[in-house]
């Protein structure tokens, strides 16, 4: 594995760490190369994730981005959906995210994601 793809995992586990810290999510999933297809992972991936929220807090991260700064900074992000965002961190890895509440989930289509950090009171699976 190169460092660029152990930087890319290295970063979601953070994210993790960080949402961890605001006990107002109840997992991160990761998607496509750095989700379930992990075989496809190369020096060209980027970081496809979505975070599922506790019921209320989806706003919360869409409105402050301490989850995603504390994690590594930010050089530029950009809301391009009503979920979500495209971001870029300060050390050039790229990245898409969306951001759920639990009773959103069956109404989005999205390839099986891997989770990378889950809450240990969540209460589902996916």
């Amino acid at each position: 594995m190169s460092q660029r793809q152990h930087t890319l995992l290295a970063r979601l586990d953070q994210i993790g760490h960080q949402l961890a810290h605001t006990q107002e999510a109840w997992l991160l999933l990761g998607l496509g190369s750095v989700g379930q297809e992990l075989e496809r992972l190369d020096d060209y991936s980027d970081l496809d994730f979505f975070v599922i929220t506790k019921p209320g807090r989806k706003q919360r991260f869409l409105d402050q981005l301490d989850w995603l700064e504390s994690a590594h900074p930010l050089s530029f992000i950009f809301q391009n959906t009503v979920d979500g965002f495209k971001l870029l961190f300060a050390d050039g890895i790229y990245g898409e995210c969306a951001i759920f509440e639990l009773d959103e989930m069956p109404k989005i289509a999205f390839s099986p994601g891997r989770i990378v950090w889950q809450d240990p009171t969540f209460p589902e699976q996916i």
